[in-house]
C-alpha cells in the first residue's frame, strides 16, 4: 500500500513541458494508423510505461472521457492528455502534435491517391493494415477490460451496455449518459450506506 502511494506521489511529480508534449503527440499521429482507438495502447505504452506521466488509472479516466465528449477522439484524448500532464498549453500544444503529421501526409498523397488506390498491391497492403489495427483496438479493449471490470457494478454495467448497443442497436450517446446516471446513482446510494453504517 506505501509502494503504491509513493509510486502515485512520483507520478504526479513528474510533468513535462509543452515541447514534450508536442513532440510526444506528433510522434502518436506519425505512428498510428487506424483512428483514435488504435492510438490508445500506443499512448499507454508512452505516458504510463515509459514516461511515467499518468497512472493506469489516469490514462483510463481519460480515455473514458474523451470518448464520451463530442468531436475525433484522437484529438480529445489528445487535448486532455496534454491538459493533464502540462497545463493548458500543453494540451493545445499536444493537440497540434497529433494532428500535424496527418495533416502533412494528407497535403502530400492527396495529389497521386487516385492514381494508386485501386492498384492491387495497395489494396492488399490496406487489408494487412485494417488486420492489425483490429489488433491494436482489441488490445485497448482487453487493457481497459482489466482495468475497469473489479467489482459487480461496472461488470453488469458493462454487459448490458454492451447488449443494448450491439444487439439491441441502441444509440451509443444515449448508453453513456444512462451509464453515467447510473452510476452517479450508484455512487450516491453506496455513500449514503456508509454514512448509515
Amino acid at each position: 500500500m506505501e509502494t503504491k502511494k509513493n509510486d502515485n506521489i512520483n507520478t504526479k511529480e513528474k510533468k513535462a513541458s509543452f515541447w514534450t508534449m508536442f513532440i510526444s503527440f506528433s510522434y502518436i499521429g506519425l505512428v498510428t494508423i487506424g483512428g483514435g482507438l488504435a492510438m490508445l495502447p500506443i499512448m499507454e505504452d508512452e505516458f504510463v510505461n515509459k514516461r511515467k506521466f499518468l497512472t493506469k488509472e489516469e490514462i483510463i479516466d481519460v480515455f473514458a472521457l474523451a470518448q464520451s465528449i463530442p468531436g475525433v477522439i484522437a484529438v480529445n484524448t489528445s487535448l486532455l492528455t496534454g491538459f493533464k500532464i502540462a497545463g493548458i498549453l500543453g494540451g493545445i500544444m499536444a493537440g497540434i502534435g497529433v494532428m500535424t503529421p496527418s495533416f502533412i501526409i494528407i497535403l502530400i498523397i492527396a495529389p497521386i491517391f487516385e492514381r494508386f488506390q485501386n492498384l492491387e498491391y495497395v489494396n492488399k497492403a490496406f487489408l494487412g493494415i485494417k488486420g492489425a489495427i483490429a489488433g491494436l483496438i482489441l488490445l485497448s479493449a482487453y487493457g481497459m477490460g482489466k482495468e475497469v471490470l473489479k467489482n459487480k457494478f461496472t461488470v453488469i454495467l458493462f454487459l448490458l451496455s454492451f447488449i443494448l448497443v450491439v444487439f439491441l442497436k441502441f444509440n451509443v450517446i444515449y448508453t453513456l449518459l444512462i451509464s453515467a446516471l447510473i452510476g452517479w446513482i450508484y455512487y450516491l446510494a453506496d455513500k449514503n450506506i456508509r454514512k448509515k453504517l
